[in-house]
């Protein structure tokens, strides 16, 4: 009996191909929406959560609100050199130091790209950097115009490789690289794209006052709470800034900050895709209902010729139940298809949104994320696909098993 229903469901579809095509897109979209949602989130929840457990994970950031590219923003404010020294007697904090970060010109020959520039003391570099150079060594305490570069700066934003004793120009000023940074590669925050130099040369280069600092980063030590040190020196910044945690001037980044910013981010894009995908699958519903009735009228004669035959109520309304729930079914499949594709797009737009994005030096355009493609989640739209199929099919496969035969056969 099924083989039957089946022989005449495919019958039906292959001789309205356009009509089944046109009645499975809003299907299609709600699902595509749900897939790419679902995948492009994980995958970038996934990617971000490995990439942070590579970072050191006894670090931490300040940077001033008004700074900070993809994170949060309030009153402009500003960091210096005694705050360092204030967070640097916070109990747990194992050292902490200024950084200067500003984006630049960089020429090489007769070539201009523009950089992040940070400006380090030689000492802190060496002692808290766990990247390591490649070739070459750290900025010295001896150095005035030296330079330490990342990799991609040595590499591949010039269309001749930058070696150890070549020369950058910075602001009319020239510098000598002694060293080259071992690759970051995929990581969250990435420093290949970063042009290192003395602090007190880039402050005198960049004509900045002699207090200043764009960034400030710490070391907690092994046996504190990162979480705990960050609240203290959120406290003690207040404090010393005059100001209350509703109005804070500066930004203090964890690992834990930067996933609830990711949180934030891709519970909005779900709340977002969530809606299209609800209101298409309404329409999807409602669209296939309506073609159904449709269907019912044309056939109206041939479901009086299936009575006449033996056909009993309880299959018609099976045989246009079926019909419908198929029809939605092979609208989810291809929804899965394209619901990947466009987690595609949503990752590489994620990827270009945070292009060039740094943070006390450290670049956000290196984020390496895939899809997730999710068993579960394939198995569970695909049923739920049908399962609106035969939802919406179920009003016009009644109206179909309720036909009078007699009136069915006479109909034109």
């Amino acid at each position: 009996m099924l083989k039957g229903f089946f022989i005449l469901i495919l019958r039906n579809l292959t001789q309205r191909k356009l009509r089944s095509s046109l009645t499975t897109l809003g299907v299609i979209i709600g699902i595509a929406a749900i897939v790419g949602m679902v995948s492009a989130t994980q995958g970038i929840s996934n990617s971000i959560s490995e990439q942070l457990e590579k970072l050191q994970g006894d670090r931490i950031l300040i940077t001033p609100s008004s700074r900070g590219g993809v994170f949060p923003v309030g009153t402009a404010g500003g960091l210096t050199e005694k705050d360092v020294e204030i967070i640097q007697r916070i109990n747990g904090v194992n050292v902490a130091y200024g950084q200067l970060q500003t984006s630049a010109l960089v020429i090489y020959g007769e070539e201009g790209q523009g950089m992040t520039i940070v400006g380090i003391s030689p000492s802190d570099f060496e002692r808290l950097d766990t990247l390591g150079v490649e070739v070459g060594r750290y900025l010295k305490d001896s150095d005035r115009y030296a330079t330490v570069i990342g990799y991609s700066v040595a590499y591949e934003k010039f269309q001749k490789e930058v070696g150890l004793r070549k020369k950058l120009v910075i602001k009319e000023t020239e510098f000598q690289v002694v060293g080259i940074m071992n690759k970051a590669g995929g990581a969250l925050m990435t420093t290949d794209a970063t042009v290192y130099l003395p602090k007190e040369a880039m402050r005198e280069v960049f004509n900045l006052p002699e207090d200043r600092v764009d960034s400030i980063v710490v070391g907690v030590k092994p046996d504190a709470d990162i979480n705990e040190v960050a609240e203290s020196i959120s406290e003690t910044l207040r404090r010393a800034h005059r100001v209350t945690k509703n109005n804070e001037d500066f930004t203090v980044i964890t690992p834990d900050y930067v996933k609830n910013i990711v949180g934030q981010i891709t519970g909005l894009l779900s709340i977002l895709l969530g809606g299209i995908a609800g209101i298409s699958l309404i329409v999807g519903t409602i669209g296939i209902t309506n073609i159904m009735f449709v269907t019912v009228s044309e056939r109206t004669r041939e479901i009086g010729v299936m009575k006449a035959l033996g056909s009993t109520n309880r299959g018609i309304l099976t045989l246009f139940v079926l019909e419908s729930g198929i029809i939605s079914l092979i609208g989810g499949i291809i929804g899965v298809f394209v619901g990947l594709g466009l987690g595609e797009g949503l990752i590489f737009l994620s990827r270009m949104a945070i292009s060039g994005t740094t943070i006390a030096g450290e670049g956000l355009s290196s984020l390496q994320a895939g899809i997730a493609i999710i068993p579960e989640l394939i198995v569970g739209v695909i049923a739920l696909s049908f399962f609106v199929g035969v939802l919406a099919g179920l009003l016009p496969a009644r109206k179909a098993a309720n036909l009078n035969p007699i009136e069915a056969l006479r109909y034109e």
